[in-house]
């Protein structure tokens, strides 16, 4: 890819305690809906960091991480004034409607369930890509 097209594209930070999962993700986003992965991790301190290094435009966040929780890392995230574009999305399998409201109670952006909700992630992904 290009300089210039990595510009352009939608710049995706994926963090999952998962490799497999990770994997997943990354082809789900990297389809033909104009996003690029720009870094993964699987624990809270390694994605609060990458979220700083980064600056991706979106974040999809598992809420299980090593060493801790995607609900700290939107809290770490909500709390830096630098890092109020970066949009959370947060995905797990905990599709309870309690669990939903407390991440969109803390700032994340939007909560997909992994089960049921990856073709609703990589639409509104495609849908955010710049064109």
């Amino acid at each position: 890819m290009s300089h210039r097209a990595a510009a352009t594209s939608l710049r995706v930070l994926i963090a999952d305690d998962s490799p497999p999962v990770q994997e997943m993700l990354a082809e789900l986003v990297q389809g033909p809906g104009g996003a690029s992965v720009v870094g993964a991790s699987e624990t809270e301190a390694a994605t609060i960091e990458a979220i700083r290094r980064l600056k991706p435009d979106v974040v999809v966040l598992d809420l299980q991480l090593k060493g801790g929780s995607g609900t700290n890392v939107i809290r770490a995230v909500r709390s830096d004034p630098s890092l109020a574009a970066t949009r959370l999305f947060v995905t797990s399998n905990h599709a309870s409607a309690h669990m939903k409201a407390g991440c969109l109670e803390l700032g994340a952006d939007e909560y997909y369930d992994k089960v049921k909700d990856l073709d609703r992630l990589a639409a509104r992904l495609s849908e955010l890509a710049p064109r």
